[in-house]
């Protein structure tokens, strides 16, 4: 590799080992779950950058511009390769994490708790006042098959809908069983769509806490959200049910989500 090449490649490594340092803290806020498949990937980066820089001292002895003795070319160029197969272990090592991570997902098994005939509502997304919103709910998971998800503890959600069987999912940044990290809207979209393709009978989905969810992610990306949340909700068959506070939103806000949703009283 002439020496122009060789400093430019080393020149790259060294730019994303520093972004990467830069943008860490960023990125795991947002995406805690994949911090050891960034971690990975830096120490891949970093170790690569080492590695071009010991390939640096034989590319330069190879043109002439540095002198190095006979004697030393099979150490430096064995620290090289070992330092590129650390760089190859770690990236592989990253990628797997990353997999496994993307491929964890929750099988919620859509269960009908209440066997009575279901009460008639067309397909779609609903807001309802809170609290009100609350005591609608068994009543609606009266013949559906129903999911919950709620900023509450589920044993707390369980006791007050005097519900076993259906599943409930917690909005929550602590890491625990059956939890989705508030801002991994396309992972709980898909999980949410999963459980709606699960069965052609009749659903009911309570998605409690979109205020929480706003002051996470900002208003426009869960408008977005609701509304593809409502279109898959029409297509497969579900009811989904959103408790707002109207002092919660801006008039702006509230106009926009009036105007695509219907109000359920």
């Amino acid at each position: 590799m002439t020496p122009v090449l060789a400093l430019m490649v080393e020149a790259v490594l060294i730019t994303m080992v520093a972004i990467m340092i830069r943008r860490r803290r960023m990125f795991i806020s947002r995406y805690p779950e994949l911090k050891r498949f960034y971690d990975l990937s830096f120490l891949g980066f970093l170790m690569a950058a080492l590695a071009k820089l010991v390939f640096l001292f034989l590319d330069f002895r190879d043109h002439g511009i540095f002198l190095l003795p006979e004697r030393w070319v099979p150490a430096v160029s064995y620290a090289g390769n070992l330092l590129f197969l650390l760089t190859v272990l770690l990236l592989l090592l990253g990628w797997f994490n990353l997999l496994k991570v993307l491929g964890t997902g929750y099988r919620l098994i859509p269960v009908v708790e209440f066997r009575e005939e279901y009460e008639h509502l067309k397909p779609g997304l609903y807001l309802c006042r809170v609290p009100e919103c609350y005591s609608m709910i068994p009543r609606l998971l009266r013949g559906r098959a129903g999911l919950i998800i709620s900023r509450q503890h589920p044993e707390e959600i369980r006791k007050a809908l005097r519900i076993e069987k259906t599943p409930v999912l917690r909005i929550s940044k602590a890491r625990e069983e059956n939890t989705v990290f508030p801002t991994r809207l396309e992972f709980l979209l898909q999980t949410i769509v999963d459980f709606m393709r699960s069965t052609d009978s009749p659903k009911m989905i309570l998605l409690d806490g979109v205020e929480y969810l706003i002051l996470e992610n900002g208003f426009v990306p869960i408008f977005k959200f609701l509304t593809a949340l409502k279109d898959h909700a029409i297509i497969h068959n579900t009811v989904v049910i959103v408790p707002v506070k109207d002092e919660s939103f801006e008039e702006r806000m509230l106009h926009l989500m009036h105007r695509e949703f219907e109000r359920l009283d």
